[in-house]
């Protein structure tokens, strides 16, 4: 009995702790999760040496196109790198080369500024002891100058260079391609007037009248002065100028520095051709001045009696220029000298004349058609007929 009690006593509590050994469900998971957040990272993390491993695997899977693609874009990069440096260092050479030019230019400026000084100095020095040996003015008898239409005008000596009429003579005005009788001046001073002459790019800049040059053709200074003073080209004006001193502003320089030692003391160029420009004026005592020193030039002189010209293109194309002058041809003695016209101007004209071992040269600006052409003929006609009585003791009355 008593064992039996035992027997049976004792199973139960085996039993029951058989069964508490068995987890349940709830503690099955919990012991789960323990056990997961216990082996968290470890379960399905390589070691270090299973990574290293790993990433020799990658490289090594890399396929040749991959590894084509990165020495490409390894070398793009240093192409751009070396392409910057090298762009870098153009940039600086040519700050350094426009700078060396700009010297060298200041430098050739400067060298030719003191050559064209050099020049009119002796130019200067030859009016002076030319004008030294003139002839004296001569005091003289007639009637009073004719009044003419133009707004001004003057008469002088060809050969004294006494001045027996003014009318206005000392107001500036535009005075339109009269002014090209200083650009002929000046392209004679230097001389060579065979040399050739390479027509520029400039040509294409100025109008209205041209004879027709092209850029890149070429022709001696002579037939370009002539066909200057027989037709007035602008095109050749601006050929002769660059020609002369490099461009149309170093030009206009050279004519103001020019007016100014013949005795031109209130005029101011801009350009060789006369075509309107601010800033740019002369006036009929100065122009007669200038028509005075061209007088003197055989070569000018020759140039401005042709009543037509033979201008001969590098085509081998002619082109008859008629004397725009028509004094020239409808009044016996006169030999030249020169037109204009703007509007700013009005109809200009410079004319000469020899009659009887005399000369005389008469200046018209701001006039009109016909009146230009009959203005001079009376004041030429005028001036012809005066008599001289012998040498002036009033010197004043000759400026």
């Amino acid at each position: 009995m008593i064992a039996a009690t035992l027997c049976c006593g004792v199973y139960p509590i085996a039993a029951q702790e058989e069964a508490s050994a068995e987890p349940t469900p709830e503690a099955e998971g919990t012991e789960a999760v323990a056990a997961a957040e216990a082996n968290e990272g470890v379960v399905d993390t390589p070691s270090s040496s299973e990574d290293s491993s790993g990433e020799s695997e990658a490289k090594e899977e890399k396929t040749p196109e991959e590894i084509r693609e990165e020495m490409l874009e390894r070398l793009a990069d240093q192409l751009s790198k070396r392409m910057k440096s090298l762009k870098e260092r153009e940039r600086a050479l040519e700050v350094r080369e426009n700078a060396l030019g700009e010297r060298e230019e200041a430098l050739g400026d400067r060298e030719r500024m003191m050559g064209s000084m050099e020049e009119l100095l002796q130019l200067r020095e030859e009016v002076i002891q030319r004008r030294e040996e003139l002839p004296p003015p001569q005091s003289w008898n007639g009637p009073d100058a004719p009044s003419v239409y133009g707004r001004y005008a003057a008469v002088l000596d060809g050969k004294t260079m006494q001045f027996y009429h003014k009318k206005n003579a000392e107001s500036r005005t535009p005075v339109a391609s009269t002014q090209k009788l200083v650009t002929a001046l000046v392209v004679c001073h230097e001389g060579d007037l065979d040399r050739l002459v390479v027509v520029p790019r400039e040509v294409y800049d100025v109008e209205p009248t041209v004879v027709g040059v092209k850029p890149g053709e070429k022709y001696t200074r002579r037939q370009m002065l002539t066909s200057l003073l027989v037709k007035s080209g602008n095109d050749i004006a601006a050929t002769l100028a660059i020609d002369n001193a490099g461009s149309i502003e170093a030009f206009a320089e050279k004519m103001n520095a020019f007016a100014k030692y013949i005795g031109m003391i209130d005029s101011n160029f801009v350009n060789p051709h006369g075509l309107p420009a601010e800033g740019q004026y002369s006036t009929a005592r100065d122009i007669a001045i200038a028509a005075y020193e061209a007088y003197q030039v055989p070569d000018i002189r020759e140039m401005v009696n042709k009543p037509v010209y033979e201008f001969v293109f590098n085509s081998g194309d002619i082109r008859m220029l008629y004397n725009t002058n028509k004094v020239l041809t409808s009044f016996e003695g006169c030999n030249g000298m020169k037109t204009g016209f703007t509007y700013a101007a009005g109809n200009c004209l410079v004319s000469s004349a020899h009659v009887d071992g005399n000369d005389r040269i008469s200046v018209v600006i701001k006039s009109a058609r016909p009146h230009v052409w009959e203005d001079s003929k009376k004041l030429l006609r005028w001036s012809l007929d005066l008599e001289m009585d012998g040498p002036l003791d009033d010197l004043a009355l000759v400026r």
